[in-house]
């Protein structure tokens, strides 16, 4: 789970569809904020050993940004851009460990879905993108769990 494109790919869709209770204009200040930020902190050469610190602040961040959809009131913009910029921060931070960082590339379009979001909260199917939010929101937290948890033959253990 800690491999590959899965993780910078839920996070931008995390933040996605919770802007999908934003207004429009947050919503595409989110975006663009997103798209800056992973850039930008993509072309930093981040150490190695940050990798297990990277992944358990990404799981961490997919948890909270999802838990903005359930803002009563709907997603005021200060917080969307936050949404944006913080997601931004973990997506590069991802591509930076990424063997391969242009994976970058595929996952940032995954951020415009809010606009079909928002299509089905205009329409009263609000219940939608939570739903999905919901089951992001579970493989992250196994993700993060099993990332704590000692594999034995992963780690040195006292044996060795």
């Amino acid at each position: 789970m800690n491999a590959g494109i899965l993780p910078m790919a839920l996070l931008s869709a995390c933040v996605g569809l919770a802007l999908s209770f934003a207004s429009i204009r947050g919503a595409w200040l989110s975006v663009a904020a997103l798209i800056v930020i992973a850039a930008t902190v993509a072309g930093i050469s981040l150490p190695g050993d940050l990798g297990s610190s990277v992944f358990a602040g990404a799981w961490l961040s997919v948890i909270a940004t999802a838990a903005l959809a359930f803002m009563p009131g709907g997603l005021r913009d200060s917080w969307a851009i936050a949404a944006g910029l913080n997601g931004g921060a973990w997506v590069g931070a991802l591509a930076s460990l990424s063997p391969q960082p242009a994976e970058l590339l595929y996952i940032l379009p995954l951020a415009l879905s809010f606009l079909p979001g928002q299509w089905l909260t205009a329409r009263g199917h609000a219940i939608a993108p939570k739903v999905v939010l919901s089951w992001i929101v579970a493989v992250a937290s196994l993700s993060f769990f099993v990332s704590l948890m000692p594999t034995p033959g992963y780690q040195p253990d006292h044996m060795e």
